[in-house]
């Protein structure tokens, strides 16, 4: 049972990383323009609008948003987060820092989504946050942090909607409303 949970969690973990690969892709592809071409757009006289300018902004924001909960996802924060010689706490207290910082370094963007879409992705951070705490809790004494890490996988696995995928899809519809 514990090899197929593991072979589950490895093809999950697959899926994933190929998901942020062309998450990443596609950034850098709307990212590398040269800069000759940027600066001769400003000068002309049919430069973007103000409202192409929001556009421009709002897409920027939703890209950093689904960007930092990839990262929060449980999978892809182990990935980061844990070192061979953590212990269960340190790996939590790592993974809650890295939670939090994230979090607050986008902080701003949500200037540029709807109050219910900001609040879906505030609610997957606690979420988050929520099943570290939870699994942690739950571990024997002197856990290991691979001890941590499975019961966190095990808790996220066994929710039937992820609230990071309910704000992933918030966002997907953010960009599909004209501004």
């Amino acid at each position: 049972m514990e090899s197929f949970i593991f072979d589950l969690i490895k093809i999950f973990l697959g899926v994933l990383f190929l998901l942020g690969l062309t998450l990443t892709a596609i950034w850098f592809y709307f990212r590398i323009k040269p800069k000759a071409s940027r600066e001769s757009e400003i000068d002309r006289p049919d430069a973007m609008t103000g409202k192409e300018v929001i556009t421009t902004l709002k897409l920027q924001a939703c890209e950093r948003l689904i960007l930092f909960l990839e990262r929060i996802t449980p999978n892809n924060l182990i990935l980061r987060v844990h070192t061979p010689d953590m212990s269960a706490a340190q790996l939590q207290g790592a993974m809650i820092r890295t939670v939090r910082e994230e979090f607050e370094y986008n902080l701003s963007q949500q200037l540029y989504l709807t109050s219910k879409t900001w609040e879906l992705i505030r609610s997957a951070k606690e979420e988050i946050l929520r099943q570290i705490n939870t699994a942690a809790s739950g571990l024997k004494e002197g856990g290991s942090a691979r001890d941590l890490a499975g019961a966190i996988l095990q808790l996220s696995l066994s929710q039937e909607r992820s609230p990071v995928s309910t704000a992933l899809e918030a966002i997907k519809n953010e960009i599909r409303k004209p501004c």
